[in-house]
Parts: structure tokens; sequence; C-alpha cells
């Protein structure tokens, strides 16, 4: 176990802090970027979301710092089935890791994804981790560095690891049965997530929650009244309750 300073140990309670505290998926993130940069200094990263459907999960929407839009996008369009460090990112567990421990260097520093992507960004090295809890796979955080910043130690993977926990509780809690991808755009995709909503069934339920009628509803969505009907006693029966009043309480 590393020994940390207690400046780092700050720092740490800080990135907590706003892990916890910040409401947007992407506002979290960038935040949680732009702090870990000062505890674990790097040249480039992103942090990304993980889907699961039928089996198969995706990684989408990522937040960057210092990685051209170009380059983000050949990633994931190029270079993503062909990254040495997929393995990790998809285990079931929550994992740390940095790239010189997966991969010999003579096969690291030869493969497609090193030669093609990384170095032509300057980059050497790679750390990061998975996030992941019970079996659940929600994101991934990847940080890059030039060859001349060195290597990521096991006290910058330990303080990783420990961020990385928080990172599981905060997404686990807010989506129990896995991020959906569509609703990762809505105002509240944790609220989607943990009650099963659908995208129309959110949409009327931010309605209600506007203070429409259920005749107002109708007629700004373009559908009889009698359809409205069903999907908000389909929205009160996921959300187990019985009146206007409580929807209020879902928002806050």
């Amino acid at each position: 176990m590393a020994e940390l300073k207690n400046a780092q140990w700050l720092k740490i309670n800080d990135i907590v802090t706003d892990i916890y505290n910040i409401n947007g998926l992407t506002e979290m993130r960038k935040a949680f970027l732009e702090k870990i940069r000062l505890l674990i200094p790097f040249q480039k990263a992103f942090f990304d979301l993980c889907s699961e459907k039928s089996g198969k999960r995706s990684f989408f929407d990522p937040v960057a710092a210092d990685i051209p839009e170009e380059s983000l996008k050949e990633y994931y369009a190029t270079f993503e089935e062909v990254d040495y460090t997929a393995w990790v990112l998809t285990q079931n567990v929550a994992l740390s890791y940095r790239d010189t421990d997966i991969l010999p260097p003579a096969l690291r520093e030869n493969s497609v994804f090193f030669c093609k992507w990384l170095m032509p960004m300057g980059i050497f090295y790679e750390g990061g981790c998975n996030i992941a809890y019970n079996g659940i796979v929600y994101g991934s955080v990847t940080l890059m560095r030039a060859k001349s910043a060195g290597d990521f130690t096991d006290a910058e993977l330990y303080m990783l690891n420990i961020l990385n926990q928080h990172m599981c509780r905060r997404f686990s809690n807010e989506f129990p049965n896995g991020i959906d991808r569509q609703a990762v755009g809505t105002k509240y995709p944790g609220l989607v997530s943990r009650y099963g909503l659908t995208m129309r069934e959110y949409e009327i339920l931010c309605l209600i929650k506007g203070g429409l009628s259920n005749r107002e509803i109708s007629e700004k969505l373009f559908i009889s009244e009698n359809t409205t009907k069903k999907h908000i006693w389909h929205i009160f029966k996921k959300l187990n309750i019985s009146s206007r009043a409580q929807v209020l309480k879902f928002f806050r």
C-alpha cells in the first residue's frame, strides 16, 4: 500500500466530494478530469460511459481533456477494437491499470493501436480504470502521458483506485440496472434508469412536473388523451405513486 501525503489526501477528498455532489454526468466527469490532473498529472485524457444491450457493451459519450475531436472520433470508429487495454475496461469488477503491465514493451510499442493512435498524439504511456460494480460496467477513465513525463507510478494507481471506488458507488446507486444510452441526454438520466422509464414516459413525467394537464400534454405531444392516461398509469405504477403531487419528490 502506497503512503500518501496530507496534501494528496486533501485533493482526493475534494474530488470525492465532486463525485457525489455534482449532478450532471458531463459536468461531474469534466470536474473529475480537471482535478485529478492536479493529483495524477497527464497530457491527455478521456472519460466515457458504457451501455449494455443484448449482451454487447459499447462505450460512448466521452468527455475529453486536450484530445483533438478528430482523434477521439477515430478512436471509437477504428482503434477501439484494437485497443490492448480493452480487456481491462470490460471486466465486471473495478480495476486500475497501466498499459506497461498489460503487454511487454516490444508488443506494445509495435501494436497498431500504439503506432497509429497514441504516438501521433505524442503519447507513450496510458493508465486508467474501468468503473464496474456487481457485474455492470459503467464507463472508463483513460489518462495518457508523453514519454518524457514517465510512466504512472504505484502511488498514482493507488490514488486512482481510491477514487474509482467512489465512482463505482456513485454510478451503481444512480444506475442500479446499468446506463441506458438513450437516457444520458436527459436531465435526469438516473431517474430513467432506476425506474425503467421509456423516453416517452420520461417526457410525459417532465410535462407533469411542469404542471401540464392531460389535455395539454396530449396536444403538445400530438397523442390522444386516452394514450396520455395510459402512459401516466404506467409511470405512476413504476414510481409507486398515486398522484401528481408526488412527482416532484422524484425530481428532488
